[in-house]
C-alpha cells in the first residue's frame, strides 16, 4: 500500500512476519555483556591523537582499547526480497543511532556468533529499533553517507538493546568506512585486570578524569538525569522524520507533528505556555500542580521561560556535526525553564525541589549533564527521583548504594547487589 505522510512517499510492505528473528538460535547471543567496560570522554569529540594515546595507555597495563564513534545516520529505504517496505524521497529521513567500534569490541562483549553476524557489510539492530521497523534478518537498508549519498546494508543479527548502547545499530569501522569520516565519541576497554590500573594509566598520559574527561562504566549505578536511547524515545514517543532546512534547523514530518505536538498549551497553576509533545505535556502539568502546591511557584520564571524558552523546536543538537542528532526539543521532549539564571554551561541556579518534582514526574535534569544545562528538563517516562545517585547538582534525598564492583579478567560480569532498576524500567543511555 501507498500513501503520503507530509511531503513523504512512503510504501509499506503488509507480509510481515510476526516476531524478532535473530540469525541462528536465540541462545546464541547473550541477555548481557560478556565482560566489564569502561569509557573515556569528553563533551566534543575526541581527536585522533587522544584516542591513539589513550588506546596504548590501556594496553601498557593489559587491557585492550577500543576506539567507538556514534554517528546519528539517516535511514531513507527498507527492503525484503526485492519489495519496498520503506522508501523516503525529497530529503525525507529517519534518525538512526549508530555505534561504530571494532569488531574485536563486540566479540569481547557479545561473543564471536554476534562478531561473526557483523562481518563486513552487514549490522546488528537492536531489538527495540527492529520492532518499531518490524525489521527481519535479511531486509537490505539504505543509510546516507556525510554527503546523503545512498549506501546498502544488511542486517546481520537482531541483538539485545544494550548491544547498541540502547540505539539503533552496531556496525565495524571497516563496514563504516564507505560513511565518510566519522567523530571519536570515546574510547572503551575491555580485558582489564583492574579499572584503577586503566585509570592510572590515562592520568599518566594527562587524560585525568574529572573537569575535562568523563568516565563512565558497565557497572555505573542508575543516573537519575541519564536521558533515553533513541530506539526507546521512538519507542515512547513515535518514530520522527525530517529533513534539514537551513543552518541547524530541520523540518519534522506534518503528520507527525499534528498527531503528536500540542500547539500553544497554556498550563493550569503555573502559567507556562509552549508546544510539547502530548505525552510529556501530560507529565509537566502534573509537575507543575505540585510546584505550586508546595509554595515554589516563584522558582520558575514564566516571563523569561515563555519568552526564551519553550519545547519543540526542529534543530539538530548543537554538538552535532556531519553526523548530528535531532535536538531533543525536536521530539517535544524537552523544555527549557528560567534561561537567564542557567546558562548552558554555567552553574545550575534552579531550585532543588523544583528540580526532585520534575524527576518525580518522569523528568530528567540538564543540570548534572555534561556540559552542564541547567534550564533543560527532559522527559523520560518513569519516576527518577528515588535512584540513590552522587549527583553534583540537586542529589536526591535518598541514599547512595554502594557499588558492587564486577569481577575483572573473567568471562562474564557478575550483578550488583544495588542496583534499583526493574524489568520495566525504561533503559537510559550511557551518557546524557
Amino acid at each position: 500500500m501507498r500513501w503520503k505522510v507530509g511531503a513523504v512517499a512512503i510504501v509499506l510492505v503488509t507480509t510481515f512476519v510476526s516476531g524478532q528473528v535473530r540469525a541462528g538460535d536465540d541462545s546464541t547471543f547473550p541477555s548481557t555483556l560478556l565482560t566489564p567496560t569502561m569509557s573515556i570522554s569528553r563533551s566534543s569529540s575526541l581527536t585522533p591523537s587522544m584516542a591513539r594515546s589513550m588506546v596504548a595507555a590501556a594496553t601498557s597495563v593489559g587491557a585492550v582499547g577500543h576506539v567507538v564513534s556514534f554517528p546519528m545516520v539517516s535511514l531513507t529505504g527498507q527492503r525484503r526480497n526485492d519489495e519496498d517496505v520503506l522508501r523516503l524521497t525529497n530529503g525525507w529521513r529517519i534518525p538512526m543511532a549508530t555505534m561504530v567500534a571494532p569488531v574485536a569490541y563486540i566479540a569481547a562483549v557479545g561473543g564471536q556468533d554476534m562478531a561473526n553476524a557483523a562481518a563486513d557489510g552487514y549490522v546488528l539492530m537492536g531489538e527495540t529499533s527492529a520492532g518499531i521497523r518490524r525489521a527481519q534478518v535479511g531486509d537490505v537498508l539504505t543509510l546516507r553517507d556525510g554527503r546523503f549519498r545512498p549506501k546498502l546494508f544488511t542486517v546481520g543479527a537482531i541483538v539485545p538493546d544494550r548491544f547498541v548502547d540502547w540505539g539503533d545499530f552496531y556496525m565495524t569501522y571497516t563496514t563504516a568506512s564507505v560513511l565518510g569520516a566519522l567523530p571519536i565519541s570515546r574510547v572503551t576497554v575491555t580485558g582489564m585486570s583492574s579499572s584503577k590500573s586503566v585509570i592510572a594509566a590515562w592520568k599518566a598520559k594527562r587524560f585525568p578524569i574529572g573537569s575535562q574527561f568523563r568516565l563512565r562504566t558497565s557497572w555505573d549505578r542508575v543516573n537519575p538525569d541519564g536521558t533515553l536511547g533513541t530506539a526507546t524515545t521512538k519507542k515512547l514517543l513515535g518514530e520522527l522524520i525530517y529533513k534539514p532546512t537551513t543552518g541547524s534547523s530541520m523540518l519534522a514530518d506534518a503528520s507527525w507533528t499534528t498527531k503528536n505536538i500540542v500547539w500553544k498549551k497554556v498550563y493550569d497553576d503555573i502559567n507556562l505556555t509552549n508546544n510539547c509533545h502530548k505525552i510529556v505535556a501530560a507529565a509537566l502539568q502534573n509537575a507543575l500542580s505540585e510546584i505550586k502546591t508546595a509554595g515554589l511557584s516563584n522558582a520558575i520564571d514564566v516571563h523569561n521561560s515563555n519568552r526564551y524558552g519553550g519545547c519543540f523546536v526542529g534543530r539538530y543538537n548543537r554538538f552535532g556535526g556531519v553526523f548530528g542528532s535531532p535536538s531533543r526539543h525536536a521530539w517535544g521532549m524537552a523544555f527549557d525553564i528560567n534561561t537567564a539564571t542557567n546558562p548552558q554551561g554555567g552553574v545550575p541556579q534552579m531550585n532543588c525541589s523544583v528540580v526532585r518534582i520534575f524527576r518525580k514526574w518522569g523528568f530528567a535534569w540538564g543540570g548534572n549533564f555534561w556540559p552542564t544545562d541547567g534550564m533543560h528538563f527532559e522527559y523520560v517516562g518513569e519516576r527518577r527521583d528515588q535512584y540513590g545517585y552522587p549527583s553534583i547538582y540537586c542529589p536526591n534525598k535518598v541514599p547512595v548504594p554502594t557499588t558492587t564492583l564486577p569481577v575483572f579478567g573473567g568471562s562474564t560480569t557478575t550483578s550488583s547487589t544495588t542496583t534499583t532498576t526493574t524489568a520495566s524500567t525504561l533503559p537510559v543511555s550511557s551518557i546524557p
